[in-house]
């Protein structure tokens, strides 16, 4: 009788363990294979063509963690982008387009959303040894009258656009459209522009702008606009069709084991930090992508 004991334990620590090593590796959906994802062609730091961006990077990762070829359905990433991607038939094969869109906002908007895999904020953007530093919007108005007049780059409905113009620079803004006519013309070349001398300081998208100004060969200086507080912090995730709650937990299961190595990835692209974010309540309705 003991010894049955002993073999019933022993047999249900195998079971247990045997179940331990199969929830660890992630495995693909019944009757997936291949992992398709919606990406725009021309938006770094997320993604490019050439696949450098660190989107790209991070879905080659969930392709290799799922054991699935990746292939990139391309589209720009404008009003439309999930009705003409992810829920858009495809005309020759079953299923759709694509099946999981990266960098899409926490709540997914027309899609599921996952938990999200990274968080950032507004920066503002300058070039390096002007003799000034800007940390804060309100650096502007004593920088402008000692070393301006200052052109000031703003994309249309930024965040920092009312504050500029309550100090009394609005005079001194260069409009740039959050979503040019040439798909072509992606939100990078503000600082183009910047180092270029067009404009002198941007606030805009901290990913947008650290990205950029790392691979500027003109010094550019990219500091976060923490003071700007948690409520504007925003956080990105993966994106799925709402009816996809499987592949959804599945996506989300995959973060959470692969955090570490998506967050090196990112690392890698110039995202300011957001160690010091004020606490101070704000009010906001939603984050206008630049």
């Amino acid at each position: 009788m003991i010894q049955l004991q002993k073999w019933a334990i022993l047999t249900s620590a195998l079971m247990g363990a045997s179940f331990a090593v199969s929830a660890e590796n992630l495995q693909p959906l019944p009757g997936q294979e291949v992992l398709r994802v919606c990406a725009d062609p021309n938006n770094m730091p997320y993604s490019n063509k050439n696949k450098e961006g660190f989107d790209n990077k991070i879905a080659e990762l969930l392709g290799e963690a799922l054991g699935l070829p990746v292939e990139f359905y391309w589209f720009p990433q404008r009003i439309g982008f999930a009705r003409n991607t992810i829920s858009k038939s495809h005309p020759e094969r079953a299923g759709y387009m694509c099946d999981v869109a990266m960098s899409v906002p926490e709540d997914g908007g027309p899609m599921l959303g996952t938990k999200p895999y990274f968080s950032s904020i507004e920066s503002i953007a300058y070039r390096s040894g002007e003799g000034y530093e800007i940390t804060k919007l309100s650096d502007l108005k004593e920088i402008d009258e000692k070393y301006g007049p200052l052109k000031i780059g703003l994309f249309d409905r930024g965040i920092a656009t009312k504050a500029i113009i309550d100090m009394g620079l609005g005079d001194r803004i260069q409009y740039y459209q959050m979503m040019s006519g040439d798909v072509e013309a992606g939100p990078g070349r503000a600082i183009r522009d910047l180092a270029e001398g067009k404009i002198d300081v941007i606030p805009m998208w901290g990913p947008v702008a650290g990205y950029h100004a790392k691979i500027s060969e003109v010094p550019i200086t990219v500091n976060p606009l923490n003071e700007l507080g948690q409520d504007y912090v925003f956080s990105f995730g993966m994106g799925t069709r709402r009816s996809n709650k499987s592949w959804n937990a599945l996506l989300n299961q995959f973060i959470e084991k692969h955090q570490d190595e998506i967050t090196a990835i990112i690392a890698e692209y110039g995202l300011p930090s957001l160690d010091n974010v004020s606490q101070k309540p704000t009010k906001h309705t939603h984050k206008d992508d630049d």
